[in-house]
């Protein structure tokens, strides 16, 4: 016994016990405070526990963002969604606008040439290798289109039915040189003969020939059909005049005509398959070129 109260570890033993029992005496005494073995593990964990807090919050705050984006791509999906819906719609309106103006250019010249009878029609297809804008439309003698027909737009005077099958027909247009048209000035009601030349459908035009040298014609003048040959009825409008030139071995002038209405970009036209005058052929030729009729 004696050598176990000499002994080292002992005495160390002894010396913990009491040092645990005044830890405890004196966290008794402070009431609630935080005693010292506390504060030291508090002093460990703490730093611990504020790393985690701070990585936990960042986790969320990151979960939260990824949120949000999948939100804001939601909502740009249906904003586009929309916006496309928006712009149909839009085209829809043109396409119709459009169209109600055609149908009440067309409405008004039917109100001052009643015995007009028309012929809707759409262009289907174009010959990329004519220089002169000939096309085909859907409509042909199945429909009450025939043969040297005019063909117009709201705009004005496109051509003539060059060929008519049964269920569609070729149209050859103002600008090409077998158009053959009698035509004058609204203003001065100077006349002359309304035909196509290459050089001049490079340009979209075409030109009013034979206008006497002391004609008043000027820019800016409309230049209508005048109802010579009956192929086309009188005061169909073909264009404006831009220029006034002189023919080189000729003593008479030519004007370039721009036409009124959209030779090579037309979609909807109008055949007008009876007029009152109407008389396509004459001693078996086109009136008013000597060119023969094309065979049937």
């Amino acid at each position: 016994m004696r050598n176990l109260l000499k002994a080292k570890s002992f005495k160390i033993l002894i010396a913990v016990v009491l040092i645990l029992f005044g830890f405890m005496m004196y966290s008794a005494s402070l009431s609630g405070e935080q005693n010292i073995l506390t504060a030291i593990t508090s002093f460990i964990t703490t730093p611990v526990q504020k790393l985690s807090a701070l990585i936990s919050g960042g986790i969320g705050s990151i979960g939260d963002d990824l949120t949000d984006v999948e939100t804001i791509k939601a909502e740009n999906e249906l904003l586009l969604t929309k916006v496309r819906e928006l712009t149909a719609q839009l085209v829809d309106y043109e396409e119709l606008k459009q169209e109600n103006e055609r149908l009440r250019g067309i409405l008004q010249l039917k109100q001052e040439n009643a015995e007009f009878e028309f012929v809707p029609a759409t262009v289907i297809s174009r010959d990329a290798t004519d220089q002169y804008g000939t096309f085909i439309i859907d409509k042909g003698t199945a429909h009450g289109v025939a043969y040297l027909d005019p063909v117009i737009t709201a705009d004005g005077l496109v051509g003539y039915i060059s060929e008519a099958g049964p269920i569609s027909s070729k149209v050859t247009t103002i600008l090409s040189p077998a158009t053959d048209i009698g035509a004058i000035d609204r203003r001065t009601l100077d006349g002359g003969v309304l035909g196509g030349d290459l050089a001049l459908a490079k340009n979209g035009t075409c030109k009013l020939s034979y206008l006497a040298r002391d004609c008043e014609v000027a820019a800016g003048d409309i230049i209508v059909t005048s109802g010579l040959g009956c192929i086309y009825p009188k005061n169909l409008v073909i264009g404006e005049v831009t220029e006034i030139l002189a023919e080189s071995q000729d003593i008479s002038l030519y004007a370039i005509i721009q036409p009124a209405a959209d030779i090579t970009g037309c979609i909807d036209v109008f055949v007008i398959s009876s007029f009152n005058g109407q008389g396509a052929v004459v001693n078996g030729e086109l009136a008013g070129t000597g060119e023969q009729p094309p065979a049937q």
